[in-house]
């Protein structure tokens, strides 16, 4: 499989899944118990590989996080049941290419590889489900979060936004918002617009477009998947804010346009997220 083969591919899946479900979109992605991880190192599946493995669960039902290959499964003592398919995950490999007007220079390939969810596998034991954040509490990993990044948000009002000229958030109460999911993955979109000011990330064609254009899409796209992205990782079921299904069309139209805008946007949203998270780690290193 090539890399436009690859591209055509990831796109016609979440294009799907978008026409499917509508403003609920980003649902399926976030069912299993945490974000997806390799079973035999632990490692956590980033960037495409999340939404790709967490699409594959929600249509298969699997509840479990853990994925490996079907070698790495039989490593581990398992082996895959009969039958079963593998799921579409792919990787970057650096390739050195020497032209003679530029010399030698490194560029990423994209590669892809199959995995298996636990769910399919028989003679493995994996650990119990962790204990999830109740729906009706503070969150105060997240919280922390926000505490941590410096970010001027402001709880008042009937709209949530982030206003780049002040660079502040406006969010509505916590209590104004059905659950504490709608109320945290809304502010960790709104923190994810925030990220790109041009004193931190610098999306500056994003954040400067207007309502309509496919940069602005782009930059709504990329707010969605990081807040997605954060909610696996700070334990937040991702519900979808009420007001993204005006977003839809815009989406589906760039996506269309360019097979590769997709992996595009998984790329930049994984770099808010780590970008986000790491205020966190600073503090807990201090």
């Amino acid at each position: 499989m090539n890399n436009i083969d690859l591209y055509n591919k990831i796109t016609s899946q979440i294009t799907e899944l978008m026409r499917q479900h509508g403003s609920d979109w980003t649902r399926p992605w976030t069912t299993t118990e945490g974000g997806p991880l390799n079973a035999l190192t632990g490692d956590h599946y980033k960037g495409i590989n999340t939404l790709l493995l967490n699409l594959e669960a929600g249509v298969n039902g699997y509840r479990k996080p853990y994925w490996a290959t079907f070698k790495q499964w039989r490593m581990k003592g398992g082996s895959v049941r009969k039958g079963q398919k593998g799921t579409l995950g792919v990787f970057y490999k650096p390739i050195v290419i020497e032209q003679s007007d530029e010399g030698i220079r490194t560029v990423p390939v994209m590669k892809h590889f199959f995995l298996f969810n636990a769910d399919q596998v028989d003679g493995i034991v994996t650990p119990e489900k962790e204990e999830t954040v109740a729906i009706q509490d503070r969150n105060h990993a997240v919280d922390d979060l926000l505490n941590c990044s410096g970010a001027t948000i402001y709880e008042t009002g009937s709209r949530a936004y982030y206003r780049p000229s002040e660079d502040h958030i406006c969010i509505p109460p916590f209590s104004a918002f059905s659950s504490s999911e709608m109320f945290y993955s809304t502010l960790l979109h709104e923190l994810s617009h925030w990220s790109g000011h041009s004193t931190r990330l610098n999306r500056k064609e994003g954040m400067q477009s207007r309502f309509g254009s496919s940069a602005y899409a782009m930059e709504e796209l990329v707010a969605e998947l990081a807040s997605a992205f954060l909610s696996i990782q700070l334990k937040v079921s991702h519900e979808p804010r009420k007001d993204h299904a005006q977003y839809l069309n815009s989406w589906i139209k760039v996506l269309n346009q360019d097979p590769k805008a997709f992996s595009s946007a998984a790329s930049k949203a994984q770099r808010v997220a780590d970008y986000l998270i790491e205020f966190n780690e600073r503090k807990q290193a201090a």
